[in-house]
């Protein structure tokens, strides 16, 4: 028997000796192929393969090709739009610290100088970890520099009977989660414009249900690099009839979580798009949302999942997303009154600098001649490992005038905090703690001396950067599927 035990175990050893030596030569002989597969898998899947065997692990790990420090896993600083501006600005805390890591990475000044054509407006329409879609048809990455151009844009299917009018606008809408798949998907999703008046033209009945079911969506996927009609099927009820949900052109948020997308729809509901298997829910924004007017709505991802705030005046309301067995619900979190914790914030040693990149790249707003302007510290890079927006060292107390009209910047992605403008300063407000703090001034220099009516921020985008180089090319990918098909 011991005899027996001995030899099973010398079989064990020699079988788990000869897997090894296999794997050891198929990458010697086909490392080219077996690199460009594994550069391919998504972290979760190269995390399972590094434990195949030790040939395998030492070559993703000598390749580098599993790096948490890659992903997009911290915040570095926000893109805002302004009114009368042909560039998104960017608003980020600078850092002298240093990074020791195998690849080179430049300073992020959210000046989008890579692409072809200079004369393209590149304002951001969204942002999903670390990618950004741009006016222009393209989707960039501010850390690597890579891009990717969408154009041109296939046109809108249709929504109803052809021979009805249904007027919409469109926005996209982008998803990428590079610890899932290293591709990413744009989506457009139509939103309903109010009925013309004009009688005359066949206009479907206001009592119609919106969205439809199915509601055809174009989604372009990088995976083929190609647009596709993608049809999607409502679960549970509409969002009302069209006469109800129609609205003005506002601004749609929206928030990628666990494959699914989530945007903030008309005046008074979230789309549910789940990406896993074509399928679309209606949430109803929280009550107390929808009866306070004037204020600042936000709808984004942060640390527990997907969340909704509302800020009116000096009252901030923030609902946290419940799906307990697919039952959609809103559960109220927190709620404050802002006003003393505006009026005194704490002020932060380390400043948050926007680069003014309208300042330098606008040829039509501002006049010639001026030079570019400096930031306040130079030559600094990007940290991944300190993202932290409390100081605790200098905490300097600083009273300024509330403004009753402060806007919603957007959440932190990985901690519950709340970014907020007023008179043109940046806040970062902490849920859990109630705790204020001042960022630093956000409006850019060139836009001082301009009316106060166009000093709006329309859209803002929380950045997290993500240093992977370069996006898969689908004709490689083409070759690569056909390896692993039976």
């Amino acid at each position: 028997m011991a005899s027996e035990r001995a030899g099973s175990k010398r079989a064990a050893k020699g079988t788990e000796g000869t897997t090894a030596a296999a794997a050891a030569a198929a990458l010697q002989l086909h490392g080219d192929v077996l690199g460009e597969v594994l550069r391919r898998l998504a972290p979760r899947w190269l995390a399972a393969c590094r434990c195949v065997c030790k040939a395998w692990r030492d070559a993703i790990d000598g390749g580098g090709l599993l790096r948490a420090d890659l992903l997009p896993l911290s915040l570095a600083g926000f893109f805002l739009n302004f009114s009368c501006h042909d560039y998104s600005e960017y608003f980020s805390r600078p850092t002298t610290t240093t990074t020791t890591t195998t690849c080179h990475r430049h300073l992020i000044t959210g000046k989008l100088d890579l692409l072809p054509s200079e004369g393209e407006w590149q304002m951001a329409l969204d942002h999903c970890n670390g990618l950004l879609l741009l006016e222009s048809g393209c989707v960039v990455n501010p850390a690597t520099k890579a891009w990717m151009d969408l154009t041109p844009y296939p046109p809108p299917p249709p929504l109803i009977e052809e021979e009805q009018e249904v007027k919409t606008y469109p926005e996209e809408h982008l998803v990428f989660d590079p610890t899932l798949s290293p591709h990413f998907e744009v989506l457009i999703i139509p939103h309903l414009l109010p009925f013309d008046k004009d009688r005359s033209k066949k206009q479907p009945p206001q009592n119609s249900a919106w969205p439809p079911s199915p509601l055809v969506l174009n989604v372009f996927s990088s995976r083929t690099r190609e647009w596709e009609e993608r049809p999607f099927v409502r679960e549970g009820e509409a969002a009302g009839a069209m006469a109800d949900v129609a609205s003005v052109r506002g601004t749609h948020y929206a928030a990628y979580w666990r494959g699914t997308l989530y945007v903030r729809c008309q005046s008074n509901f979230v789309m549910r798009l789940s990406l896993l298997d074509n399928k679309y829910r209606i949430i109803h924004r929280p009550v107390d949302a929808e009866a306070r007017e004037f204020s600042s709505r936000y709808l984004g991802k942060s640390k527990q999942g997907v969340y909704f705030a509302s800020l009116s005046k000096d009252r901030l309301l923030v609902w946290l997303l419940d799906e307990p067995c697919g039952d959609m619900k809103w559960v109220l979190m927190h709620q404050t009154d802002l006003g003393p914790s505006l009026a005194t914030s704490h002020k932060l040693d380390g400043h948050w600098i926007l680069h003014d990149i309208n300042y330098e790249c606008s040829t039509w707003l501002f006049p010639k001649g001026r030079k570019p302007l400096t930031l306040a510290r130079e030559n600094f890079e990007w940290n991944s490992d300190d993202d932290d927006i409390v100081n605790d060292a200098a905490e300097d107390t600083v009273k300024r005038r509330y403004d009753e009209y402060a806007l919603i910047l957007g959440f932190h992605p990985y901690k519950e905090i709340l970014f907020i403008e007023s008179m043109d300063r940046g806040y970062a407000y902490h849920l859990s703690s109630s705790k204020f703090e001042e960022l630093g001034k956000l409006h850019p220099v060139s836009l001082h001396g301009i009316p106060n009516e166009h000093l709006d921020v329309e859209l803002s985008f929380p950045y997290t950067p993500c240093w992977i180089e370069e996006f898969p090319q689908p004709e490689l990918d083409c070759k690569l599927n056909s390896i692993w098909k039976p």
